[in-house]
């Protein structure tokens, strides 16, 4: 294993911490817009097991896992979250069982333009047709 690579014990904690993250989207004691600041090699960890999820088809999880990465305020997880809602890219991978949200892929993109994602004002602009 490489020394980047992260331990499978990493990797595991990470995965459980997003699914015990799993509260209300909006929570009255904590501001939405709150970013929540993790380690960058945890962040790296987060998109590679998000990647796996996705590869294997597992949309849902993935959604989990990249949305504590998001929250940190990273722009390639909240690019990778959004695309996990946009019609566009759902269609792109073929999976089967997720629906896709225009509003919320909008959301995450924005955010990822907001967190300095160059390719995000693309992407806002091609959902600009898409109905809600």
């Amino acid at each position: 294993m490489a020394a980047t690579e992260p331990a499978r014990a990493e990797v595991k904690m990470a995965y459980q911490s997003a699914l015990q993250d799993r509260a209300p989207a909006v929570d009255a004691t904590t501001p939405a817009d709150t970013i929540h600041h993790l380690d960058p090699d945890v962040i790296a960890a987060l998109l590679r097991r998000a990647d796996a999820l996705i590869a294997s088809g597992d949309v849902a999880a993935a959604r989990l896992v990249l949305r504590r990465a998001a929250d940190a305020g990273d722009a390639s997880a909240a690019m990778k979250l959004a695309e996990t809602y946009d019609p566009a890219n759902l269609a792109k991978l073929g999976v089967h069982g997720i629906v896709p949200d225009v509003s919320m892929a909008r959301s995450w993109y924005e955010k990822a333009r907001q967190f300095g994602s160059v390719a995000a004002p693309q992407r806002l602009e091609t959902l600009a047709g898409k109905q809600q």
